[in-house]
């Protein structure tokens, strides 16, 4: 059961035949300050070392004008306004912010605001695009190979993140209740690592779309590594060693061999000889998809981690 307040959304069978997944630059720019504006202090991983970097770069004055932009219109009824349905067309964040002038007219009140966010991502979000991109591109693939092959409930019941699937109904956790129907239209699904902070909905004549907690989010442990480093007692460690509990620890979410040694530091022929023990052990499955092969853990890896890690 999800508590709290909730989305419940009803699918019919013609909109069920439309979800597709897509991701969002401006989608994550405002997730990102939904979590800088929800924590006055230090902000929990996996966002932690990311939130100390922006707050000690970003400038005084745009953190004070975005900080203020956020009190007077709220983030959350301001957010919906200013997205729209993503297009894979428009892909980057200058891309979505020329759409957002165009559909909005470029107001005068609001070119303010305009440059702020301008600011803000080449701050907070540009240094790391590359490497939230590829994750959340590597989201996009698996879930899609879900939805080809097993189909689409399969998909939607795989969400995680509290998002419930019991046809005809989607429960997902918002800042308030709501009920909505969706007949004969379409539904995307935004997967963003900044969901955390904030989750959009936008409905507009063509279409729904909805963000969720994308399992990319673990890839900003690349970020956080001082923050989870420093353990007393490290027991996955102990029983397997530093290096290999290293990739344990990365291997919550689908990685590929790459991906892992680039997010440890560790030189790739290290990795490739930890993931082969692992695979072999049964604690980690692989999975061939087009030129790429991922790793993650599987049951009882996941229990073994909940155990020691």
């Amino acid at each position: 059961m999800v508590r709290g307040t909730v989305i419940r959304i009803d699918l019919d069978e013609d909109t069920l035949r439309t979800v597709r997944l897509t991701l969002s630059p401006l989608w994550e720019t405002f997730g990102s300050l939904g979590v800088l504006a929800r924590y006055r202090g230090e902000v929990p991983a996996p966002y932690t070392e990311w939130a100390r970097a922006v707050r000690r770069t970003l400038p005084t004055g745009l953190a004070d004008d975005l900080a203020g932009v956020l009190r007077d219109a709220g983030l959350s009824r301001l957010a919906p306004e200013f997205v729209s349905l993503p297009d894979p067309a428009r892909d980057t964040f200058a891309a979505e912010l020329d759409h957002l002038r165009r559909m909005r007219g470029d107001r005068a009140e609001e070119r303010h605001l305009f440059v702020l966010l301008s600011r803000y991502w080449d701050c907070a979000l540009a240094p790391h695009w590359h490497r939230i991109r590829s994750s959340l591109e590597e989201e996009i693939l698996l879930r899609g190979r879900t939805l080809a092959v097993e189909g689409v409930e399969a998909m939607l019941g795989e969400l995680g993140g509290r998002v419930l699937w019991s046809r005809p109904r989607l429960t997902v956790p918002y800042h308030r209740d709501l009920d909505l129907s969706i007949a004969r239209s379409r539904l995307l699904l935004v997967p963003t690592v900044f969901a955390g902070g904030l989750r959009l909905l936008v409905e507009e004549p063509e279409g729904v779309a909805m963000s969720y907690q994308a399992r990319a989010t673990g890839r900003l442990r690349v970020l956080t590594a001082g923050a989870d480093g420093d353990r007393t007692e490290d027991r996955l460690a102990l029983l397997l060693g530093r290096g290999r509990a290293q990739v344990v620890r990365a291997l919550e979410l689908p990685m590929t061999t790459t991906d892992v040694a680039e997010a440890l530091g560790l030189a790739k022929s290290t990795v490739s000889q930890h993931l082969a023990i692992l695979s072999g052990s049964g604690i980690v499955w692989k999975r061939r998809i087009g030129a790429s092969v991922f790793y993650q853990l599987d049951q009882s890896g996941l229990a073994l981690l909940r155990q020691l890690g």
